[in-house]
């Protein structure tokens, strides 16, 4: 049995109601290299500035300085430290029944008054029902940083950042070398529960040692796209 290394975020897509096998097969055999796929940089900007800002809330708090958490952080928690979160590459877990190797990194680590750890997935979106479609792919993915991070009993959070992008609010947003954007939270639990991981890795393992990729999901925009590329080859 080949060992198959995947990250946490492409585990998670086997929990879609639109998981697509056969996607998911090409996904495996090409380890996830597939030449279109692109990720705006814009939004690791944006995330690794909420951790600027949540790291200073934090940072305040422990000083001592009278200052309260915001309401959306107490939901977490009261949160007076965080954790430096080592590089995906650092970090691994080797699941043993399925001879898969998990990797990824969190966005971040939060440590409670009483040492409880939070961990919350920054989300640079509105709350919407399309992120409601998209929640048990987050559910998966956190579970496996609690895996990672050795520790299931971490709290697991969620944290939709929405821009706010209305037009009252971009008059007292305007400085001299542009504007402003501001950003409101909602703040979405997620259950701690491995069960979904084990799903997922068996799901994975299944769809992996198939030597021809499995029927697409109906409907599946991808693989049509791709019966067109292949026709024009012909």
């Amino acid at each position: 049995m080949n060992q198959i290394k995947i990250s946490a975020k492409n585990l998670g897509y086997t929990a879609l109601e639109s998981f697509c096998p056969r996607c998911y097969w090409i996904k495996l055999k090409t380890s996830n290299k597939l030449p279109w796929q692109t990720f705006p940089g814009i939004f690791s900007s944006i995330d690794a500035y909420t951790k600027h800002c949540i790291h200073h809330i934090v940072d305040i708090a422990g000083e001592g300085i009278a200052f309260d958490l915001p309401e959306w952080m107490k939901v977490m928690g009261n949160i007076r430290h965080y954790e430096t979160v080592p590089h995906w590459s650092k970090i691994r877990y080797e699941d043993s029944k399925s001879n898969i190797i998990l990797s990824g990194a969190p966005d971040d680590i939060l440590i409670c008054e009483d040492g409880s750890k939070v961990i919350p997935d920054w989300k640079t979106a509105k709350h919407t029902n399309t992120q409601d479609m998209l929640l048990p792919l987050y559910v998966v993915q956190l579970n496996v940083y609690a895996i990672l991070c050795g520790d299931t009993a971490t709290a697991l959070y969620l944290v939709y950042m929405e821009p706010v992008t209305e037009k009252a609010a971009a008059g007292n947003n305007i400085i001299d070398v542009g504007f402003k954007m501001g950003f409101s939270a909602v703040v979405v639990p997620v259950e701690n529960d491995r069960s979904v991981v084990r799903k997922a890795l068996t799901v994975t393992r299944e769809i992996y040692e198939m030597e021809k990729p499995p029927d697409s999901r109906d409907g599946c925009k991808d693989c049509a796209s791709l019966e067109k590329v292949m026709g024009l080859l012909k």
